[in-house]
């Protein structure tokens, strides 16, 4: 009994090595073969974009890139029972740099492809413009107003240029094949935007009310990133 026993813990601690040292000796195969250049597509909620990635270890990538997100909105609400027209144009376009980090790259489970990233962005394009245009007749007191002699509401907002990012994502630390798919989640601190609000005609004194509209503004600091990345290898 006890020689079949002896065996026993023999047998389970080399079968133990030989998969430590098979995992070992994979790290280091795939140290050796893994890609290091990358050009990734990505959409996100940022927009579109591409990208330059450099992976000098399979613990920290260092990527340089650019993304660009067009927004034309038109939509149709009441006011008073009235409909009213709202046209919305806003711009958002940034070049990025940005540090990704593997701290989990030594574990053997899932989470070895968490990634932590630290970044910035300049965003030569981050603003928003909108136009309210009253359809119906507007009643001010006893009077009568139509659309056309009321005017329009005009407001404008802008971010700041410079914005820090912070995010995690998921992406395979030793990629050796020629394609391979990332996502990641995070946010840019844009920083409280600067806005107007500007009338015409009957609209034009509105001091009151963009005061409002930039309290309103206030709360919207950071842009949050949900992104797919599409990487393609270099090398």
């Amino acid at each position: 009994m006890k020689r079949r026993f002896t065996f026993l813990v023999l047998s389970f601690l080399l079968l133990l090595g030989a998969q430590v040292n098979a995992q070992t000796t994979n790290t280091a195969l795939d140290k050796q073969l893994r890609n290091k250049f990358f050009i990734s597509a990505h959409a996100a909620t940022q927009g579109l974009g591409l990208e330059l990635k450099y992976a000098p270890i399979a613990k920290y990538n260092i990527r340089v890139g650019a993304s660009i997100l067009p927004i034309k909105w038109n939509a149709v609400y009441n006011v008073r029972s009235e409909p009213t027209d709202l046209d919305l144009n806003a711009d958002f376009a940034n070049a990025h740099l940005m540090l990704d980090w593997h701290p989990f790259i030594n574990e053997t489970s899932f989470s070895r492809k968490v990634i932590v990233t630290a970044g910035a962005a300049y965003f030569w394009k981050a603003q928003g413009d909108a136009v309210v245009t009253y359809r119906g007749v507007y009643n001010y007191g006893d009077i009568e107003i139509p659309s056309a002699d009321l005017g329009q509401l005009m407001g404008s907002v802008k971010w700041n240029k410079v914005a820090p990012y912070l995010g995690i994502g998921f992406e395979n630390p030793y990629p050796t094949k020629k394609f391979n798919i990332g996502f990641a989640i995070g946010a840019y601190y844009m920083g409280e935007p600067d806005v107007s609000l500007t009338g015409t005609k009957f609209l034009v004194r509105n001091q009151s009310n963009e005061a409002q509209f930039r309290k309103n503004m206030s709360n919207y600091t950071f842009m949050p990133v949900v992104q797919i990345n599409l990487n393609f290898a270099l090398n």
